[in-house]
């Protein structure tokens, strides 16, 4: 399912897994995907590596440099927030001495989730070949009923700034 997904989309699918292990989640929901795009796009793969899969040296993300951000930090920590998690940037942790095995419970995809991926599949196959973060932002604000698009609206991303983002015509403005 994830082979058109690029490293980076990837990174944000295993962030999302995260988040809703953290949470106590019993599935992965949209709102555990945005809090994966805000934490991917401030930098913070790397500083989740460690609890992530214990044991994994961190500085495995992507150091192409061709990452942009797509939010701003005021939009991030804001966004943050409303979904109810720190807002601060998580920071790299030490490895304990010993690590604890990574818990190897999968954790379902919600059908509003599902509905979200598809989105970002049929996105994926008008844009490109390859499925980037910001489709799958732009799939969220697609489902413009759910009350993750509702957020986003609410903090000013709209479907039509993601789209100008994806498709840049000249400029580089944040979301």
């Amino acid at each position: 399912m994830f082979d058109r997904y690029s490293d980076r989309a990837r990174q944000v699918i295993v962030l999302a897994l995260w988040s809703a292990r953290d949470r106590g989640g019993t599935s992965i929901e949209p709102e555990d995907l945005l809090q994966a795009l805000i934490r991917e796009d401030r930098g913070e793969f790397d500083a989740f590596t460690p609890e992530i899969f214990p044991g994994t040296p961190a500085g495995i993300a992507d150091r192409s440099g061709a990452r942009r951000s797509f939010f701003t930090g005021e939009a991030a920590a804001s966004l943050l927030a409303d979904l109810h998690t720190d807002p601060e940037p998580h920071a790299p942790t030490a490895p304990p001495a010993k690590p604890e095995p990574a818990p190897a419970v999968d954790l379902p995809v919600s059908a509003s989730l599902k509905h979200v991926l598809e989105l970002a599949a049929q996105s994926g196959q008008n844009d490109a070949s390859t499925i980037e973060p910001l489709h799958l932002l732009a799939a969220i604000a697609e489902d413009r009923e759910s009350s993750t698009a509702q957020l986003l609206r609410a903090h000013g991303i709209t479907r039509q700034k993601i789209a100008e983002a994806i498709h840049p015509s000249g400029g580089s403005a944040a979301l």
